[in-house]
């Protein structure tokens, strides 16, 4: 029932736009409705909200992307777990090289492509061993980068 409760208050909160002291409280419990919050109804940085919305990837990177215009620090550890979210972060917030995200990059033969087409402009070395198994991605990644010779 609880689950319930949260559901209906959160959605009262965002239908009404609420912005009291209890609403911000609230809102600021889960990344997900920190994230709404800030995006829907206050479109702007939600410092309270902050600690949550850094708990979830996929929700720090909208954050930094698309509220703060800028790296959100408190949310870079989580990022750096996601592979998707890393080059994502790395493409369009730092608009360079994410090293504590390329871990995660190098075990996705897609974000590794991606990652060095985009971001480094050039090879991964990192991610090759994922690109080498994914022949959608090994073909071109070698004849761009490594001049079509497998290593």
């Amino acid at each position: 029932m609880a689950i319930d409760r949260n559901k209906r208050k959160h959605n009262y909160i965002m239908t009404t736009m609420d912005t009291s002291q209890e609403a911000r409280e609230f809102m600021a419990s889960n990344p997900i409705y920190a994230y709404e919050y800030a995006y829907l109804i206050l479109k702007d940085r939600f410092p309270e909200g902050e600690k949550a919305i850094a708990t979830n990837a996929e929700y720090s990177y909208y954050y930094a992307y698309l509220i703060l215009k800028d790296r959100f620090i408190e949310g870079e550890k989580t990022i750096a777990t996601n592979a998707e979210y890393s080059y994502w972060y790395a493409q369009n917030v730092m608009i360079g090289r994410f090293i504590e995200g390329e871990k995660a990059i190098a075990t996705n033969a897609v974000t590794s492509y991606w990652y060095a087409k985009d971001v480094l402009h050039g090879r991964f070395p990192e991610g090759e061993k994922a690109i080498s198994a994914d022949p959608k991605y090994s073909a071109p990644y070698y004849k761009t980068f490594l001049n079509g010779k497998f290593r």
